[in-house]
């Protein structure tokens, strides 16, 4: 950042990387806005990709675009020598990003059942925090005792000491057209005759009459009003601001506290902030997977009351305190456990508020509710550090921690009234497995009567809208 300052091309070294402690907090200004409009890029994005997701037949099309406009906003990050082309480059990545989440989680929900969405949405939140340990930054300190920055991971580290600045951005390059390669051979499950992707074999006069008898999804049915009066649909996205703002609130204020406090070093404190993430790696499919067991209200109200008691106890620990530093990894492990656990159970459950207006089976208005999630979310990310920031001056980091877990108490009750089933804390899997097994029964007393599958399979739809 030094050098795109003073409009040069950054160096390759380390070394050219010292910070002078006179420019440190213009610097600090500068990367705190390169993050902010991340967020802002996300937004803007996220509601045009989600528009177009739903009115386009092919998702591929946007997605493919997306990756383009990411792998551009890489290559700007690569050869970038002005502080307004970090600019363009960080937004164009958070408009590319709205992109790949915004139809990335359309197309989780289009190929996968129901019955495991909480899983496979899971596993997708596991990818992306191994994507944040290996490419998050951190500061470190070199031989000369100077402050620098490099990532924070194995690869990106051996790749910026041993290559240079650009090293990391050409591997993004390649990941980027590896990704790109990817999605050219995508197969779009709604776009397909639901045969193919059936496992019990059937034979060639039943499988022509089946895909005749296909009922075309509806389109332009469910309108973005209509989706933004849903109180389940509010709770949901309150519950991704909520997640956003406190994930991120600690990013500003733990990072002055931990060195006032503790005395640790740049290097220690990113240490530290692992903690946070590395519990993700079993929370996110965790959660997932029980949300598939016994419904999203529990799941999300139980981890949610855990993530409020664990930001409330972040406030405790000081240098004067029993054990020092380690209960606070440990509170801060907790939080990260608990706050990527109470969010995964919300992906599954948009899914189940649009099914609900599509009485005949259709997914319109899948991609704009995706879209609303990554606008809460990202609006949580982009307000935590600031609010984070301000209280931790105005009344300190025991308070703020405080404030934050109220905040946290507060979204309780909008989970338990209107997330998942109303009336039913919880949900087993096995109640639905049963519902399932009675219509399938009587699809087939239908079907010996002479009725269609598609006339039975609308007639047997139950429209769930819980408002």
């Amino acid at each position: 950042m030094e050098d795109i300052r003073e409009g040069k091309q950054p160096n390759s070294t380390i070394a050219s990387h010292q910070i002078n402690p006179h420019d440190a907090g213009t610097i600090t200004k500068d990367t705190g806005v390169l993050l902010a409009l991340f967020a802002v890029g996300l937004i803007i994005g996220s509601p045009v990709l989600g528009y177009l997701g739903d009115r386009m037949k092919r998702r591929q099309i946007p997605m493919l675009l997306g990756m383009v406009g990411l792998l551009g906003s890489t290559l700007l990050f690569l050869f970038a020598s002005q502080y307004w082309e970090l600019l363009v480059a960080r937004f164009l990545q958070g408009f590319s990003s709205s992109c790949v989440w915004t139809l990335g989680m359309c197309l989780i929900a289009d190929t996968f059942p129901v019955q495991t969405l909480g899983l496979q949405m899971g596993k997708t939140l596991l990818a992306h925090s191994i994507g944040l340990v290996m490419g998050a930054p951190r500061k470190v300190n070199d031989d000369r005792r100077k402050q620098c920055i490099i990532p924070s991971s194995n690869s990106s580290v051996a790749l910026f000491q041993h290559y240079g600045y650009r090293a990391p951005f050409i591997l993004c390059v390649a990941l980027t057209g590896l990704d790109f390669l990817l999605r050219l051979f995508l197969v779009e499950r709604r776009n397909r005759p639901k045969e193919w992707f059936e496992s019990p074999p059937v034979t060639a006069s039943v499988l022509s009459e089946a895909i005749a008898n296909v009922p075309e999804p509806t389109k332009q049915q469910v309108s973005s009003l209509q989706l933004l009066r849903s109180p389940r649909l509010w709770t949901c996205l309150i519950i991704a601001f909520s997640q956003g703002t406190v994930f991120n609130v600690f990013e500003p204020t733990l990072t002055v506290r931990l060195p006032l406090e503790f005395g640790l070093n740049s290097s220690q404190v990113g240490l530290v902030f692992l903690a946070q993430v590395l519990p993700d790696f079993v929370s996110a499919p965790l959660a997932g997977y029980l949300t598939d067991r016994y419904g999203p209200k529990v799941v999300c109200l139980v981890n949610l009351i855990v993530c409020a008691i664990t930001v409330a106890l972040m406030g405790i620990p000081s240098s004067t305190t029993p054990g020092g530093i380690a209960p606070l990894i440990v509170i801060f492990a907790l939080q990260g456990f608990s706050a990527f656990a109470f969010v995964a159970p919300v992906l599954p459950e948009l899914t189940q508020i649009v099914k609900g207006y599509n009485p005949d089976g259709g997914d319109d208005g899948q991609a704009r509710s995706y879209a609303f999630f990554n606008i809460a979310f990202a609006s949580g990310a982009l307000v935590g550090p600031i609010i984070g920031g301000y209280m931790y001056a105005s009344i300190g980091f025991f308070w703020m921690c405080i404030t934050m877990a109220v905040f946290l108490v507060l979204c309780a009750p909008l989970i338990y009234f209107y997330m998942g089933e109303p009336g039913k804390f919880i949900v087993r899997q096995a109640e639905n497995a049963s519902k399932k097994e009675e219509m399938r029964d009587q699809l087939s007393r239908c079907e010996s009567d002479g009725v269609s599958a598609s006339d039975t399979s609308r007639a047997n739809v139950t429209v769930t809208r819980k408002e």
